[in-house]
């Protein structure tokens, strides 16, 4: 068995898994989480002794390229899409209800790509936002809210609007 050592001057805990990382490292090699700040281990996790390993099947660098599983591959700007999509719900709305034959099938179309358009572009843009804030909004809930016809005129401005209060976009 292994003895375990305590952290060196130039290592630091991973705020997420606990193990030891260097202080240099953005991204703890076992468990992809950015560490910005050195962190005491979080309660009842002891650091992995050198025995162990790293898990990341070499030397370890302060200079090294994270592994790509820990990129995001999601845009900033879904937002637009998700304001696009509630647009286009309202334009479409409006169109029905003034002249219900006006557009034909471009109607139906129109609808059928707010309808899946507007859940799928707020789904991505949450994954965004989970990643770069500490907003967690319930996945589940806006996508079945933005679903649902009228309702989702509403739930998208007031998406918008709690996307605004805590990223500070649109």
């Amino acid at each position: 068995m292994a003895e375990k050592r305590q952290k060196a001057v130039d290592e630091m805990f991973c705020r997420n898994c606990g193990d030891r990382i260097k202080k240099a490292a953005e991204i703890c090699p076992d468990c992809g989480v950015k560490n910005e700040k050195p962190t005491a281990p979080p309660p009842g996790r002891s650091s992995r002794s050198p025995a162990e390993g790293t898990g990341s099947g070499g030397a370890s660098s302060p200079h090294q390229t994270p592994p790509r599983q820990y990129e995001s591959s999601v845009s900033e700007n879904w937002w637009y899409a998700v304001a696009g999509g509630t647009g286009l719900w309202v334009v479409v709305f409006v169109i029905a209800g003034a002249a219900p034959d006006a557009l034909g099938a471009l109607g139906g179309f129109l609808t059928l790509l707010a309808w899946f358009g507007l859940p799928l572009a707020a789904y991505f843009d949450m994954q965004y936002v989970c990643a770069n804030s500490d907003w967690r909004p319930s996945t589940a809930l806006w996508v079945v809210l933005l679903a649902v016809w009228l309702v989702n005129i509403v739930v998208g401005a007031a998406y918008l609007y709690q996307r605004h209060d805590k990223l500070g976009t649109p």
